[in-house]
């Protein structure tokens, strides 16, 4: 670790610490080093704006009622206990949402013959990018956490090992739930291309 960034992390350190004790400020200055970054994971997670704010807040919330739990041996750094929060809030996110659209299906299979295209018109460029979303919209078989999972690895090119230390579980559970998530994603799919 360089110079600069073990100055960051003692800086950020420090604020913990005084946070713990309760300093109003040394909070003020965590929400202000970190909320911007919570709140891109959270909109990564859900492309929503309005989501992506009440999460990081819920974030912040909880964390600030939580920091007196919060143990340097325990936890990497603060970065990454914050992380784990706002992954948990996002879970709690797709939940909601589940419950509330679980009444709801995409039929996928009136799809597969638009794809049949070599030279796109622009007709069919945006009923491509249609499908995409709707495929997007598959997601919704897969319960929070591996639809989290999944979108971690394949939408965001996250490294397995940093999906385990972000969620606080194994590489292997990490990799059981891609190859669950596939393998439904799969099934929903199936009437669009047609292979088993």
């Amino acid at each position: 670790m360089n110079d600069a960034k073990k100055a960051l992390q003692m800086s950020e350190n420090m604020n913990v610490i005084l946070a713990k004790e309760g300093h109003p400020d040394a909070l003020l200055r965590l929400y202000e080093e970190h909320g911007q970054r919570i709140y891109r994971l959270a909109l990564r997670q859900t492309s929503s704006k309005q989501d992506a704010e009440d999460i990081m807040q819920e974030t912040f919330i909880k964390a600030f009622k939580r920091i007196h739990t919060f143990k340097f041996y325990v936890s990497q750094n603060f970065s990454s206990w914050l992380n784990t929060i706002c992954l948990n809030c996002t879970i709690d996110y797709f939940r909601r949402q589940r419950r509330k659209h679980q009444h709801k299906h995409v039929p996928l299979s009136d799809l597969y013959n638009d794809l049949q295209t070599q030279n796109p018109s622009p007709e069919k460029t945006l009923e491509t990018e249609q499908f995409g979303a709707r495929i997007r919209e598959s997601l919704n078989v897969l319960p929070p956490k591996q639809r989290l999972i999944f979108e971690m690895r394949f939408y965001q090119h996250v490294a397995i090992k940093d999906i385990a230390d972000d969620l606080q579980c194994s590489q292997s559970n990490v990799k059981t739930q891609i190859f669950r998530a596939q393998r439904k994603l799969r099934k929903t799919l199936k009437p669009i291309w047609g292979k088993p």
